[in-house]
């Protein structure tokens, strides 16, 4: 009964964070800055910031379920469906960082010739970093304590 419970009070929670819009992650704190030098100098910069708060935002799930897995009110399944979660996150974080890198250079690439490619690059690491910050979220925020 307790499973079920706390089961119903986790989906309850995650409908409701999800039912608010996107915050100011959205926002593109690079656009507009005059220069292409200075646009991907300002993208490479926040890619860098998003990707390590990526990062560690997924590596903060994990050792939450792992945790969670090692309360003695959680025995048997649950612990080990919190144990897989935590796995399954830390296993996420790496092959979505392998699939950010080779997508963002397929747009690399397609600039072909001059200095916009490695500004395309670097905006395209922060977009993918500031989606991928948004579904760590929406996915497990009720999970954080």
């Amino acid at each position: 009964m307790k499973t079920i419970a706390t089961a119903a009070v986790i989906t309850l929670t995650i409908l409701y964070w999800n039912s608010f819009p996107a915050s100011a992650e959205t926002s593109d704190p690079c656009a507009n800055k005059g220069s292409n030098a200075e646009e991907r100098e300002c993208y490479s910069r926040e890619q860098a910031r998003v990707s390590l708060e990526a990062d560690s935002l997924a590596n903060q799930i994990a050792a939450t379920f792992r945790k969670d897995a090692q309360d003695p009110a959680w025995r048997g399944v649950v612990a080990d469906m919190l144990r897989k979660t935590a796995s399954a996150v830390t296993q996420s974080q790496k092959t979505w960082k392998a699939y950010r890198d080779q997508h963002c250079r397929a747009v690399e690439y397609s600039w072909t010739t001059g200095s916009a490619a490695g500004t395309a690059y670097e905006s395209c690491m922060f977009e993918l970093g500031q989606a991928r910050l948004r579904e760590l979220r929406s996915s497990f925020d009720s999970s954080l304590h």
